[in-house]
């Protein structure tokens, strides 16, 4: 039975819809506080991973830092400047002090 062109393009734009819904759920995770370098963050790091990642880890920024690197080392492509970006955000909203003020 051969699917109409009309029926082809309809489906083809309901795919294109929720993949599009999708990605905006991953664009906007929750409990990530609004800070400088967050949008980095979120539009780096949530190709591969998910936003609850980085909810029990606790590093200073040096340690988060580390981290990215070793991502770099795993085919992250990321510019220097964005990995200070990064590592603030992250040793701001998820670094050791961030555990103890909780």
């Amino acid at each position: 039975m051969p699917v109409s062109r009309k029926s082809a393009l309809a489906i083809l734009l309901c795919g294109l819809l929720w993949a599009t819904a999708a990605q905006a759920q991953r664009a906007k995770p929750q409990g990530f506080p609004d800070a400088p370098g967050k949008e980095v963050l979120v539009g780096k790091c949530f190709q591969c991973h998910a936003p609850t990642m980085w909810q029990d880890h606790r590093q200073d920024r040096r340690g988060w830092e580390g981290v990215l690197y070793r991502m770099v080392g795993r085919g992250a492509l990321w510019t220097e400047d964005e990995i200070r970006t990064m590592a603030d955000y992250l040793a701001a909203a998820y670094g050791r002090q961030a555990a103890a003020s909780k």
